[in-house]
């Protein structure tokens, strides 16, 4: 189990790097002094929820444990049945995973700094 352990962290964890990034970005936004446009943050971030991805699929096809079906106890060798079921994972649930969680984070933290604007009523 401990050889495993940060293939199962990173199994059920999948999301967590997304939001973190989603939410640094929501603080660069904030903290920056110049306007950064949506377009390019929002391309940046795209950018990072692809990268991790694949980063994930890569990182889980080079730790495939010998007991699935095919596999022999070289570590090299990944049989095609488990690769493919294994980017069916990556595409349908880390890839929309990690951008609705990057996209909450961002959206939440950036609403949470936002600065609130108080109606000051006028007196007649």
């Amino acid at each position: 189990m401990p050889d495993r352990l940060p293939s199962l962290v990173l199994l059920v964890g999948f999301w967590i790097p997304p939001a973190v990034a989603g939410r640094a970005a929501a603080d660069l936004v904030h903290r920056s002094t110049t306007r950064i446009r949506p377009a390019l943050l929002y391309t940046a971030l795209a950018i990072f929820v692809l990268g991790w991805s694949l980063a994930w699929f890569l990182f889980h096809l080079s730790r495939m444990p010998p007991y699935i079906p095919g596999a022999t106890q070289d570590p090299t060798y990944a049989p095609p049945e488990a690769v493919a079921g294994l980017a069916v994972v990556a595409s349908a649930l880390v890839l929309p995973g990690s951008a609705i969680a990057c996209v909450l984070a961002f959206r939440s933290r950036a609403r949470g700094l936002s600065p609130i604007r108080h109606r000051v009523a006028s007196k007649p």
